[in-house]
């Protein structure tokens, strides 16, 4: 695939999310327990303004996580900070999925809004002595501390780079900006087969360590094999390879099959041990081991007796 196909099919992504932290440095509280303890520089004392009890506040900062997961498990590592690549074939889902929610984060956020006074009474009560006025916003000041706000770019195209330079300047230019393409296509598929990786790793160490099986045992890696392959915008062959490979040969197993399956289990491990030498080759780093020691593998213990 040419350069010009790349930069059409991925754009550079943000993603936003404010949160008021609801904790704040005591000095008045830190200079206590140095002179207490005879001791200067030892720590700070951050209080938290917001009693365990503030399930509305929790709930704000759970929609925002949940966002903040949706969002980088469907876009790739860019070195830039903040930025990252987002595929065209999943452009219309995320962002589908954002904007709701962004709704749920609006509603939470208000109904926070709605408690803030009584939230604040009862901090009052429980930090006591350390109960400070000054370190709560006004209603108006919190509400502008909360949002979502989710961006996209064009991604950097050489060939649309028309300024009045010279040729040669702008030939070299542009041969850098190619340059950093394909150095972004490169990070991209390595974050890409790392998180296959790590997931596939665990999956195989799980098989091996384990003489009951869990039933979710393969979830993840089927959730990762059915998302993955929508990532791949280089369209990589060594890359598609191994997806494919993990699609047909790993996560086309249910737990329940590996579970009740022993023979299956080893097979199946077996598979996922040369699979990681596979996207340990891509990657460029050490082929792990494509043994484990008989004492750290019940199953096959089991299998052999």
């Amino acid at each position: 695939m040419n350069i010009t196909n790349l930069t059409s099919r991925v754009m550079l992504s943000t993603l936003n999310i404010s949160v008021w932290r609801a904790r704040r440095f005591d000095t008045r509280a830190t200079k206590e327990v140095e002179a207490k303890h005879e001791a200067k520089d030892i720590g700070r004392f951050n209080k938290r303004l917001l009693t365990d009890g503030a399930t509305s506040y929790k709930e704000v900062c759970a929609i925002g996580n949940r966002a903040r997961s949706l969002f980088d498990s469907h876009s790739l590592d860019y070195d830039q900070l903040g930025v990252r690549l987002l595929p065209t074939t999943v452009y219309m889902e995320v962002a589908e999925k954002l904007r709701a929610l962004r709704d749920e984060f609006d509603g939470a956020t208000a109904q926070f809004l709605a408690d803030y006074p009584r939230l604040k009474d009862e901090a009052r009560v429980a930090l006591n002595g350390l109960f400070d006025e000054a370190d709560y916003p006004t209603e108006a000041e919190l509400r502008k501390k909360f949002g979502i706000r989710f961006s996209v770019l064009p991604f950097p195209d050489a060939s649309q780079f028309g300024i009045d330079l010279p040729p040669d300047v702008l030939q070299g230019l542009r041969d850098q900006m190619d340059a950093r393409v394909m150095g972004a296509v490169k990070t991209a598929n390595n974050d890409l087969v790392g998180r296959l990786y790590e997931a596939v790793q665990h999956f195989a160490n799980r098989l091996y360590g384990e003489g009951n099986v869990r039933l979710d045992v393969a979830d993840k890696l089927r959730e990762l094999s059915a998302l993955l392959p929508k990532l791949n915008f280089s369209d990589d062959p060594a890359l598609a390879a191994i997806l494919a490979k993990t699609q047909d040969q790993l996560a086309c197993y249910t737990g329940a099959q590996l579970k009740d399956d022993p023979l299956l289990r080893l097979n199946v491990t077996e598979r996922a041990m040369e699979i990681e030498a596979q996207m340990a080759a891509f990657m460029g780093g050490p082929q792990p081991a494509m043994t484990r020691e008989r004492s750290d593998m019940p199953m096959l213990q089991l299998l052999a007796a």
